[in-house]
């Protein structure tokens, strides 16, 4: 079959990569058409993706992120005709409905479901099938297939993924040294219109509460304040999940990045207005224990959460346990991927 891929996202990188690396390995031609958005490139490039780059991610209003919208409408129906285009992979709502204008499948993946809001919308309407993990238990109609597992274990289930101690030297840290990583996001994404995470108040407060315990660590997204610019992550895009996963705790306002530590069995608190509405998420909180979640508000609880951990001597341990039995139950999800993409041509 001829398969494009769509990516707007890093994180739609890290799914896709063993998916493409499987269906190119079973005969399968591939053309990815990719956003120029944060690390979108570099991770593809790192991997040796050949790639089409098209548009930018627009933050300042809705007006402007139609309009990309329908610009990459526009390229990605140009780009499947040119590829004659059987199916059109995506986690964003241009793919499927540019592959309904090139008479390609479009398959939608998602986790967030109905929550995502308007980027959802835009989506299930036009595509043909929707994939969702197992946990999602929202009822999206005959298009709907689910797969045993969660968008994380198409890259970070062990098959798949172990993490490199390279990244101390990177760090300028000894093996095995006691760090902290935090993620702190802009909210500016469709899908994010309305949400809040972590008030600065509350992200200085845990930075001064983390600093006596060991090397303190900042993600940001956009512009870092001066004051913790000692302190951002310095390494390749593609060692982020190494930095993740050795790392002590991970505090963020990333659901995706406490999703992926919960995923790894690294200890991690999560704030944001989106805490109890995602279901994956909830699965990984009160299910496996894997991750805590608080909303902006709730700063003394989740310093109060934090104390706690510092506090337990087998906290390593502890999580280790819990996701094993989370990989008792979840599988390594690309094969399945893989064996569905190619049975909707049947």
């Amino acid at each position: 079959m001829n398969i494009l891929v769509d990516i707007v996202h890093p994180a739609h990188v890290h799914f896709f990569k063993h998916i493409i690396q499987g269906l190119a390995a079973r005969g399968h031609s591939i053309r990815i058409v990719a956003r120029d958005k944060d690390v979108t490139h570099e991770l593809l490039d790192h991997y040796g993706f050949s790639y089409v780059s098209v548009g930018r991610a627009y933050r300042k209003s809705r007006f402007r992120q139609f309009g990309e919208l329908l610009g990459r409408d526009l390229f990605l129906w140009r780009e499947a005709r040119r590829c004659s285009a059987d199916v059109i992979l995506t986690r964003n709502p241009a793919g499927v409905q540019a592959a309904r204008l090139a008479g390609a499948i479009g398959i939608f993946d998602t986790d967030d479901g109905f929550t995502a809001g308007i980027h959802f919308s835009a989506a299930a309407p036009f595509a043909h099938f929707i994939t969702t993990p197992d946990c999602l238990e929202e009822n999206l109609g005959p298009k709907q297939r689910t797969y045993p597992g969660y968008k994380q274990s198409a890259y970070l289930h062990p098959d798949l993924f172990t993490p490199s101690p390279e990244v101390f030297d990177y760090l300028g840290l000894e093996t095995g040294s006691r760090y902290f990583l935090l993620r702190f996001v802009s909210m500016t994404a469709s899908h994010d219109s309305g949400e809040a995470g972590l008030p600065v108040a509350t992200k200085r407060a845990i930075v001064k509460k983390l600093r006596p315990h060991g090397r303190v660590l900042i993600s940001f997204e956009g512009d870092l304040p001066s004051e913790w610019e000692e302190l951002r992550v310095n390494i390749p895009a593609h060692l982020i999940h190494d930095v993740l996963a050795h790392c002590t705790i991970f505090i963020g306002d990333s659901q995706t990045m406490a999703a992926e530590a919960a995923f790894l069995g690294v200890p991690n608190l999560r704030v944001s207005t989106f805490v109890g509405r995602l279901q994956y998420l909830q699965q990984l909180e009160h299910r496996f224990h894997l991750t805590q979640g608080y909303l902006p508000g709730e700063t003394e609880r989740l310093l109060g959460a934090l104390d706690e951990l510092l506090a337990n001597r087998n906290l390593q341990d502890d999580w280790t346990a819990a996701r094993n039995r989370l990989l008792c139950e979840k599988e390594n999800v690309v094969d399945w991927y893989i064996r569905f993409v190619e049975s909707v041509k049947d």
